[in-house]
C-alpha cells in the first residue's frame, strides 16, 4: 500500500467518525428540543395554576371579610370604596360626555 492509499484510508475513518459524532449531537439535539417543549408545556400549568390559587385565594379573602375576620373586613372596606370611587369617576365621566 502506497502513502495516497493510506492516507486516504485514514481520512476515509475520519470521515465516518465525523459523520458518527454529527449523528450523535443530532440525536441529542433532538432530545434537548423535546425536553424544552416538555419543559414549556410544564411552565404554562405551573403559570396557569398560580393564576388558579391567587384567584382562589383573593375569593377566599373577601369571604371572611364577609365573615367578619377584623383584618379581611377592613380590606374589604378598601376595596369597596376603591370600587365606590372608581364608579363614581365613571359616573362623572358620562355626565361631562352628556353636558
Amino acid at each position: 500500500m502506497n502513502q495516497n492509499e493510506s492516507n486516504f484510508i485514514k481520512l476515509e475513518q475520519k470521515l465516518y467518525q465525523l459523520v458518527d459524532a454529527y449523528r450523535n449531537i443530532k440525536k441529542e439535539k433532538e432530545s434537548l428540543e423535546e425536553e424544552v417543549e416538555a419543559l414549556k408545556k410544564n411552565l404554562k400549568s405551573s403559570r396557569e395554576d398560580f393564576l388558579q390559587l391567587k384567584d382562589d385565594n383573593d375569593r377566599l379573602k373577601v369571604a371572611n371579610a364577609m365573615l367578619g375576620d377584623e383584618e379581611h373586613r377592613r380590606l374589604m372596606k378598601l376595596r369597596v370604596n376603591k370600587l365606590i370611587k372608581e364608579l363614581d369617576f365613571c359616573i362623572a365621566q358620562v355626565k361631562n360626555e352628556k353636558g
